[in-house]
């Protein structure tokens, strides 16, 4: 399914519901809204192992934004919280790496020298968190806590091997002759799971402002993939805006 398609189904999910969670006769207990933000981190291996000793990090553009609920529980300021949202993730990386792992040419290679990866992962998203006042004062600053689901509608997972690196195969070892692209696109998982946390700040009856953060438990890679190995884990800062009718 196209990008496209998907946001316009979100806006018009937002415009044809938002005077339906306005009315009057809605139950007390929940409140409806929209919500906007970024994200703004990686995809790494879940320990930070292996990581390259030399690498640019670039984070690129990385929205987010849907509907937000919220169910008033019994206890005073606190609530269940919940959004369907559309999500990127998405980063690319410059770096060094010594035997590495690469799909090339049909060839599973050990790759010594420069290469380029760009992740581009687009999800539709759902958390479900616990939301409760952080001190006995109605002040307006609450903590959330809880878990993520996600459905990947798009996403892509490639890059280049420059010229100049060194390539070991089953045929022996080689320089690379001139910058070489490599696709994983056709291997990513489609779904991703993980915790979400963080502060949230009311301001007013209608806004909120947090930031949180994202850690994915499923890899974007199949378990026991041999080519990105480890696995990669989505793993986001976010920092968002909230309206509550």
């Amino acid at each position: 399914m196209k990008i496209s398609k998907i946001l316009a189904v979100l806006f018009c999910t937002a415009f044809f519901t938002s005077p339906l969670f306005a009315q009057e006769e809605a139950p007390s207990r929940f409140r409806f809204g929209g919500r906007l933000g970024f994200n703004l981190g990686a995809s790494v291996p879940m320990y930070f192992q292996n990581m390259p000793d030399r690498f640019s990090w670039n984070t690129g553009f990385n929205p987010s934004f849907g509907l937000v609920g919220e169910y008033k529980l019994k206890k005073e300021r606190s609530s269940i919280h919940f959004e369907l949202l559309y999500t990127r993730k998405g980063n690319s990386t410059t770096a060094h790496v010594v035997d590495q792992n690469f799909f090339i040419s049909n060839t599973l290679a050990s790759v010594t020298g420069e290469v380029a990866t760009n992740i581009n992962l687009n999800y539709i998203e759902i958390p479900i968190q616990f939301k409760t006042n952080i001190s006995k004062k109605d002040n307006g600053l609450y903590v959330v806590a809880g878990l993520y689901f996600a459905y990947m509608v798009d996403g892509s997972f490639d890059g280049t091997v420059f010229t100049g690196s060194t390539i070991k195969d089953s045929s022996g070892e080689y320089q690379v002759g001139k910058d070489t692209p490599y696709d994983y696109s056709n291997d990513l998982v489609n779904f991703d799971w993980g915790t979400q946390f963080g502060i949230q700040k009311e301001i007013g009856d209608h806004f909120t402002v947090d930031t949180q953060i994202s850690w994915g438990f499923s890899g974007i890679f199949p378990q026991g993939y041999e080519i990105v190995d480890p696995n990669l884990f989505n793993l986001y800062g976010k920092i968002g805006m909230t309206y509550k009718l």
